[in-house]
């Protein structure tokens, strides 16, 4: 076991130091046009100024699990919108109240794989329609989400499933927030902590040489991206896709999908770069600089902190879904239906 930890910590040595390597080369080559790109210039500098204005974020919780007759799912989404005056907090109220109720459901035909898709359309129908009635009644300037502003590959389910009729709740919630933000000039932007994604990396692969390409190709682009931004900088924004008709989420969200662009910031010079993603109607530069604006609170954790008061606000307790479950359990009874699996109600640890 010593010896395959020593061989993948040397991996991981190599592979960082070879992403620093190609990243400063691609810094002094000064690339000005990137294929798929929507603005000239591989790097640019992110304007930052004092922000007067309101910012609202939503955040959600979610609590589930698997008995063995029936599923048990929580969750909870919570708004807060903040005034800024000279980037300084000035005002600050809750949607639909600091501490709302969950919502509570169950389920009872489903596989685990259709659960795991299940509970999480369940979070986005919480999310967004938050989202879409903090925008109606409040109408601030900017609107951030935890995480992406489109639904996931993996959130959507197969014809004729009961997830699927979730899925097509949650697509017409994003058209009513699209619609919403829209019509009343709201800047929509997703903000992603831990991006996982790999776009800016294929955009960059076709300007590199067969050795940097096999580097990057075990990059993704926040691991790469720490290395060639700077603080302060930010990419060119970009297409959410190559192709909006070949994507499946983006197809299903119509005349929306193509107008899906993202970009990455870096905030703070001791934490990794930001992707921000946004409609199209949004100037680049405009979110960018809201964004890192408001995620320079922190040298080494960039994130904005209305988007941190309603993580903490949507954060939900392990207890509460042992509290529900217990309430259930004196309504029904010593029944089969009520037994925990297996996995969780181990004698012997």
């Amino acid at each position: 076991m010593n010896e395959r930890l020593r061989e993948i910590a040397e991996s991981i040595t190599r592979l960082d130091d070879e992403r620093k390597t190609i990243a400063e080369g691609m810094r002094e080559r000064k690339i000005d046009i990137l294929p798929d790109a929507l603005e000239r210039g591989m790097l640019l500098p992110v304007s930052i100024k004092p922000l007067t204005t309101s910012v609202a974020a939503v955040d959600g919780g979610l609590l589930a699990q698997e008995f063995h007759g029936f599923d048990l799912i929580m969750a909870k989404a919570v708004g807060v919108v903040f005034g800024y005056e000279a980037s300084r907090l000035s005002s600050h109220k809750y949607h639909p109240s600091a501490i709302p109720e969950p919502e509570i459901a169950a389920t009872y035909t489903m596989d685990t794989h259709e659960f795991n898709t299940y509970k999480s359309l369940f979070r986005l129908r919480n999310e967004i329609g938050c989202a879409a009635e903090l925008a109606e009644k409040h109408s601030p300037s900017y609107l951030l989400l935890d995480g992406s502003i489109v639904p996931q590959v993996s959130d959507r389910p197969t014809e004729g499933t009961e997830a699927r009729k979730l899925y097509e709740e949650v697509l017409a919630l994003y058209n009513r927030l699209f619609s919403s933000c829209e019509s009343k000039g709201i800047r929509l932007i997703g903000v992603i902590k831990d991006s996982r994604g790999r776009r800016f990396i294929e955009i960059l692969e076709k300007m590199l040489v067969e050795g940097e390409r096999e580097t990057l190709r075990h990059s993704n682009d926040t691991s790469f991206l720490n290395y060639l931004l700077r603080e302060g900088e930010r990419t060119c924004s970009f297409s959410y896709a190559t192709s909006a008709k070949e994507h499946v989420v983006l197809k299903d969200l119509k005349e929306w999908g193509p107008k899906v662009c993202a970009l990455y910031t870096k905030p703070a010079p001791e934490d990794r770069p930001l992707r921000i993603e946004f409609l199209s109607s949004t100037p680049a530069s405009e979110a960018a600089s809201v964004v890192t604006e408001l995620s320079k609170i922190n040298k080494k954790y960039a994130y904005p902190a209305v988007l941190i008061e309603a993580d903490l606000r949507a954060a939900m307790d392990p207890l509460e879904l042992e509290h529900a479950y217990k309430d259930l359990f004196i309504r029904t009874g010593l029944r089969s239906a009520m037994m925990k699996l297996r996995r969780d109600s181990r004698p012997f640890r």
